[in-house]
């Protein structure tokens, strides 16, 4: 008996011993952001005041969750949802309530990196984190059974736009599933679903069988289907032959920033407070102006969806390169490539048509935009709140996040 109380308070001694150390350098998910947010340049003390409050109002007990040292995915995707929200100027309350809710669909176990995408979309409209998260697992159920990802996410995005219920979205996705095992031609059997979903004639269940029985029917005869009208983000028409394909840059230009994680990445350096001077289009570009001006302002007002490359609904890189694609210029898809695309330009260089990127995620290049005014800095980029939108990289929340710009044509 005595042996085993010795045993007892030994087993008490030591756990007391260790628990300090452990603890040291743990962080709550609020401390967390607290920290991330002490570095933010963007932000004056005032705005981080009311941020902070409101996070905390809105996350209540939550914000007491441990973020392990060696997992902060899940805080991460809460900074990226405060960056963005901060971004485009909005107010700290919604902020806290698209932050929740994407810590709430990844707490529910939905993939972290479709939840990245996918959450933004609560700028638009007010969406649950379960909802969020039933998308986010969609999502990845369709892309693993080799469903194209632009229609997964065009999935995602009726659902959001239009309202349809989680038994509305899980008929279809299964449905999109069944249509992929039997190999069928995912574009045109994604726009007719969708076409006729969209109608309104037939319930999702008579609609998702009368889908899959005439496609099977075309299978056979190899006849082409009868698509009803559809444009949806991933329904995008032709681009015009290339005659430009913009080069990758020299190794002697400056290094590329690539993404890393979030502790080993330095803040993005703001740029010189130097006003630019405006600078004459080079004769290639002065040629090329007036038709990707026009092709960028088409797009003004257009909404922002992840993965869209539509004018119903567009990302941020895929702006730039159709920008660029109807004029017969080729870029990459991908704003981590159009980074490494073209001409490094110096903030005080900046002219029309040059593509300016962001550190918006702490990692790295996660945002491009088209300078339209380089006299007044203004430029062009698609946001998640207010979708393809004219702003001023002279306001501290670009700045602060800005990395550099890059010159596609001469």
């Amino acid at each position: 008996m005595r042996k085993t109380t010795f045993l007892f308070v030994l087993l008490i001694i030591g756990s007391n011993s260790v628990a300090p150390a452990r603890a040291a350098g743990r962080q709550n998910l609020l401390e967390y952001v607290t920290a991330k947010l002490s570095a933010d340049a963007a932000l004056s003390p005032a705005e981080k005041t009311r941020l902070l409050a409101a996070i905390k109002d809105r996350f209540a007990d939550y914000a007491a969750t441990v973020v392990p040292a060696n997992d902060t995915a899940a805080a991460d995707v809460v900074m990226r949802m405060i960056v963005e929200g901060t971004f485009d100027e909005t107010p700290p309350e919604r902020i806290a309530e698209v932050s929740f809710e994407a810590f709430q669909a990844i707490s529910r176990g939905a993939p972290v990196d479709v939840v990245e995408g996918i959450a933004l979309y609560g700028y638009r409209k007010k969406i649950p984190g379960d909802r969020i998260s039933l998308w986010a697992n969609g999502y990845k159920n369709l892309t693993d059974a080799k469903v194209p990802p632009e229609i997964a996410a065009d999935l995602v995005r009726n659902a959001m736009e239009r309202d349809w219920d989680d038994r509305t979205f899980m008929l279809l996705k299964q449905n999109l599933y069944q249509a992929a095992k039997e190999r069928f031609a995912m574009h045109d059997y994604a726009v007719y679903l969708f076409g006729n979903m969209l109608t309104g004639k037939k319930m999702p269940g008579a609609l998702c069988a009368e889908s899959l029985n005439y496609f099977r029917k075309l299978a056979k005869t190899k006849a082409k289907p009868v698509l009803p009208p559809y444009e949806g983000v991933f329904s995008q028409k032709p681009m015009p032959e290339v005659v430009y394909e913009a080069k990758p840059q020299e190794p002697q230009t400056a290094p590329v920033i690539e993404p890393a994680a979030p502790e080993k990445q330095a803040p993005a350096v703001p740029p010189p407070s130097v006003k630019p001077t405006p600078r004459e289009l080079g004769v290639a570009m002065d040629t090329l102006w007036p038709g990707l001006s026009n092709s960028a302002r088409s797009y003004l007002g257009t909404p922002y969806v992840w993965g869209g490359v539509t004018h119903q609904g567009i990302d941020c890189s895929a702006f730039t390169q159709n920008s660029y694609g109807e004029n017969r210029v080729s870029i990459p898809r991908v704003s981590r490539q159009q980074w490494k695309t073209g001409e490094t330009i110096a903030w005080k260089d900046l002219r029309e048509g040059d593509l300016v990127f962001f550190n918006t995620m702490g990692a790295g290049v996660s945002h491009v935009g088209m300078v339209m005014d380089g006299g007044k800095l203004k430029f062009m980029h698609a946001s998640s709140s207010h979708g393809v939108m004219q702003a001023d990289l002279n306001k501290n929340y670009y700045k602060a996040r800005y990395l550099g710009a890059r010159r596609i044509v001469p």
